[in-house]
């Protein structure tokens, strides 16, 4: 199995660096470690291979944010302008496929720390708690709405009956097949 790479290694700032200049885009690797020799003299320089290889899954990670991002817009997009109920569920459902692939990736990993598999179980949680609530907000949405719609049928049931449109008997009818009131 392959060792840690000498660019995971490296000091936070130094490492927060490549990432930075790996999200520009914008030098050649040979550029790349140029710039990072002269910002940071008094630390070790990865190699160009290191770089490189750094470069080509950081590549790969950024591309899979980015057909995230697009899938999740084509998904919103498809629901409409007032849809947050369910772009909170997307966005759940994401994180929750996010958890399985860490999941997954740890898994096939020979030397899991004990750090990487409570950070697993804590978004594994925190994605059951959001979709739970999630959940939980929908219903009590549809309640709110429903009994608002309930209390408006009753009203203008009432107003017929004072207008003399129906009576009593007819409208305790409705009330009890259609409005659910004993």
């Amino acid at each position: 199995m392959a060792g840690k790479s000498s660019i995971n290694r490296l000091p936070p700032m130094v490492k927060a660096y490549i990432q930075k200049l790996l999200r520009k885009d914008c030098m050649t690797l040979d550029e790349m470690l140029a710039d990072i020799q002269s910002r940071f003299p008094n630390e070790k320089t990865p190699s160009r291979s290191a770089l490189g290889r750094f470069k080509l899954g950081f590549d790969l990670l950024t591309e899979k944010a980015r057909q995230h991002r697009e899938q999740a817009e084509a998904f919103v997009g498809a629901f409409g302008e007032d849809s947050s109920d369910k772009t909170g569920a997307l966005l759940v459902e994401a994180i929750s496929t996010l958890a399985y692939q860490a999941a997954v990736g740890a898994h096939e990993k020979d030397d899991v720390t004990t750090k990487e598999v409570a950070d697993l179980a804590r978004a594994a949680k925190n994605t059951m708690q959001a979709r739970t609530l999630s959940i939980k907000e929908r219903q009590a949405i549809e309640k709110a709405a429903r009994d608002r719609m309930l209390q408006e049928q009753e009203a203008e049931l009432d107003k017929t009956v004072q207008a003399g449109g129906i009576s009593e008997e007819q409208a305790l009818f409705w009330r009890q097949k259609f409005l659910g009131v004993k």
